[in-house]
């Protein structure tokens, strides 16, 4: 599962930036920059356990959250503190020990109140003891007993940490992802056919649908089963816009995508082949990659472009899958697909494909594969020197799934340029089995290899990983083969699939 996510909430001037520069301190061991396709709104990674079996979770401050007149806030702030309120897994509701209980603090509290995510009050600039006193009115707030802080101070760090640890989640006691139903969030354009593709679902054979309201107000979550296992559809095809003039069709497209994606497992892309390209497109798939959700770029009513017989189908398929490619070069990875959903051609195939790219976001790989595979990327290309400094990496540790989240102990992250970086994470996709999916990369600075802490090797549980050993079941629709409009952009895979069809 994800890294377990602490969100930091409260009015103005309470001390939360102060309290993430606090916990995120040299004197906690933190990652120092993240590296990826595109830049994660995550603070800090802070690591709670020691090594060798060490424990993270991100940390996530809401500068928004407190503004004196919430009703100034643009729908588009307003949507980013809700956003990361509702994906906590804990909350740190702060407040100013030495101010009284305010009205703002009061307003947080009935915020958080319909949430179900458990809730730490903080109350900071507790700079002495004789201040704790000063605690009892925000008793008041209904979250039970506050625990005093001072960022100044640096008063009961070890205690604040060891609160968030006991009630933090165990990524460990995630279930495993046969035994829950996949999530799909089917996002798109107007008129891409998602429609289509959800009643082709609940009108296919050998599948039991049922339809009921979601957890946000304009969605409908369609569960069936697909060959004994558990599928979940979230559309948002059928929402109608809130009927504001001031506000444009693109802006409530976004919205809708946004909340899918961030419920989803796996994101279909609709795309129009018949349309090409757009600017909506492009903010749909950089959101996509911001969340690090795996992708299918799923091209529907491709039956309109077989019209014309002088050309045939796979060059056709071909020259489409280089104008996607083009345009989302920094999904370039993510597989694509073609289907006619009003016929449910290659339907059955896409969710196949999902399955498999849901299997690779929750695999977990061995500290002795990933430090073999570090290994060989750097004797095959070692980073540049920077600053008059050799860029040294110390070893590799996994320590999340769905997106795969590894952490790479170096001596200096700035050291490291972004080009270099992307090419670990892509020779990561090439050598493990996360061919298909976005991976996060976090750099730890740390000034030398402490004895006894893991070393890149490839012995024990390092042994080699078999490229074929990737769980790309993609199946036709009648099974047995892979489908023939379903296509990778990744050169190779395409070779293969093209062999197996002939």
């Amino acid at each position: 599962m994800p890294l377990p996510k602490v969100v930091i909430v409260g009015r103005p001037n309470v001390g939360k930036s102060s309290l993430l520069n606090w916990l995120a301190g040299r004197r906690i061991s933190i990652v120092d920059d993240v590296a990826g396709v595109t830049r994660d709104r995550i603070g800090a990674l802070v690591q709670l356990a020691e090594e060798p079996e060490p424990r993270f979770f991100e940390l996530v401050d809401t500068g928004g959250v407190g503004m004196v007149d919430r009703d100034d806030l643009s729908d588009d702030v307003d949507r980013q503190i809700d956003t990361a309120m509702s994906e906590a897994d804990l909350i740190l509701f702060v407040v100013d020990i030495r101010e009284d209980l305010m009205p703002l603090d009061e307003e947080v509290a009935q915020r958080l109140r319909y949430l179900k995510t458990p809730v730490i009050l903080v109350m900071n600039k507790a700079d002495y003891p004789d201040l704790d006193q000063r605690g009892g009115e925000f008793y008041k707030l209904g979250r039970g007993k506050p625990i005093p802080i001072s960022t100044r101070e640096n008063r009961n760090r070890k205690e604040l940490l060891k609160l968030i640890d006991k009630m933090l989640p165990d990524v460990h006691d995630a279930l495993k992802p046969a035994d829950a139903a996949m999530k799909i969030a089917v996002v798109g354009r107007p008129n891409t056919g998602k429609s289509t593709f959800i009643n082709t679902l609940a009108r296919a054979e050998r599948m039991i649908v049922s339809e009921r309201p979601g957890t946000t107000r304009d969605s409908v979550d369609v569960h069936f089963d697909l060959d004994g296992l558990p599928f979940l559809a979230i559309d948002t095809a059928g929402v109608k816009r809130k009927a504001k003039i001031k506000e444009s069709l693109d802006f409530y497209s976004i919205h809708r995508a946004e909340r899918s994606v961030r419920r989803a497992d796996v994101v279909l892309m609709f795309l129009d082949p018949t349309q090409g390209i757009t600017r909506l497109d492009k903010q749909l798939a950089d959101y996509v990659a911001k969340e690090y959700k795996p992708c299918i770029f799923t091209i529907n009513k491709w039956d309109l472009m077989l019209a014309d017989r002088d050309d045939p189908s796979q060059a056709n398929m071909a020259r489409f899958a280089n104008v996607v490619q083009h345009a989302f070069r920094n999904m370039s990875y993510m597989p694509l697909a073609f289907i006619t959903a009003q016929t449910g051609k290659n339907v059955k195939a896409v969710l196949n494909l999902a399955q498999s790219l849901f299997k690779q976001a929750n695999r977990r790989i061995s500290t002795g594969t990933l430090n073999r595979v570090l290994r060989e990327a750097v004797a095959a290309h070692a980073p540049a020197m920077r600053e008059n400094r050799a860029p040294r990496i110390y070893y590799a540790t996994q320590v999340g799934t769905a997106p795969p989240t590894i952490v790479l102990f170096v001596n200096s992250p700035r050291l490291f340029e972004g080009t270099y970086q992307r090419y670990l994470l892509n020779t990561f996709r090439e050598k493990l089995p996360f061919r298909d999916i976005p991976i996060k990369l976090y750099l730890r600075a740390r000034k030398q290899a402490e004895p006894g802490s893991p070393r890149p090797r490839a012995d024990g549980d390092g042994a080699a990983v078999d490229p074929d050993d990737l769980d790309l079941d993609v199946m036709g629709d009648e099974g047995g083969h892979p489908g023939q409009g379903v296509r990778y952009l990744d050169h190779e895979v395409n070779e293969l699939l093209s062999d197996l069809d002939g």
